[in-house]
């Protein structure tokens, strides 16, 4: 499963670009989830007391289904970390996140108020008015999305539930060499490699806290 986020500012071109990359990658034959952030306190799906999904709710279900003819929609209570609802999509090829900020994914640029250090290139309206920004290429989305999912497919890599970005020992302590040849990586990309590397070290016996550890492949 790849993971990417898009985000930028209200009116930025943020759905734009999602809907453009979820029809064109759709296209190439992966199955591709979504996850739209709502910035938005008082939202709730089913506001309505009277409703029997909400009346469940109130009485202490910790989860609530409500299966219908065309749709299920799962009701938990409270904000789910983004990590728990990417649970759900472990069947999917790609999952595209709309406006979500707190998880250390590949993140598409559309307004350069949400320049972060994970961002990958830029899209949206932004992309109309630069070619580049940065080293960061820029795609048009609603012109060219082939472009846009192209680069994605090569940038973008498989999503590791066990990083973990509070980890901040994680970092430029770990190199990759390939045929002698050392590859330049930025931090996040850093992070996922270390914690994916010592996820499965750590469960070996001889492993000590602290020791080096090197991985060789041919």
């Amino acid at each position: 499963m790849k993971v990417f986020t898009v985000v930028g500012t209200s009116g930025s071109g943020k759905t734009t670009a999602i809907e453009s990359l979820v029809a064109e990658l759709t296209r190439r034959g992966y199955r591709v989830g979504s996850v739209k952030e709502i910035h938005f306190e008082a939202f709730e799906i089913d506001p309505v007391p009277t409703s029997n999904t909400h009346r469940h709710r109130a009485a202490g279900a910790g989860l609530v289904t409500a299966r219908g003819y065309r749709e299920t929609d799962l009701l938990y209570p409270g904000k789910l970390p983004m990590r728990e609802i990417l649970r759900h999509y472990k069947a999917f090829d790609w999952v595209a996140l709309e406006g979500v900020d707190d998880l250390p994914v590949p993140a598409v640029i559309c307004t350069l108020d949400k320049m972060r250090d994970n961002a990958i290139c830029v899209s949206g309206k932004l992309s109309a008015e630069i070619e580049a920004y940065q080293g960061l290429p820029a795609f048009n989305a609603l012109e060219d999305p082939a472009a846009l999912c192209d680069f994605l497919e090569a940038a973008v890599p498989d999503y590791l539930e066990c990083y973990d970005p509070a980890d901040t020992s994680a970092g430029a302590d770990i190199t990759l060499t390939i045929d002698g040849k050392e590859i330049r990586m930025v931090p996040f990309v850093q992070k996922i490699l270390r914690n994916a590397a010592l996820g499965v070290v750590k469960e070996l016996e001889g492993y000590t806290e602290g020791a080096e550890v090197s991985i060789r492949l041919k």
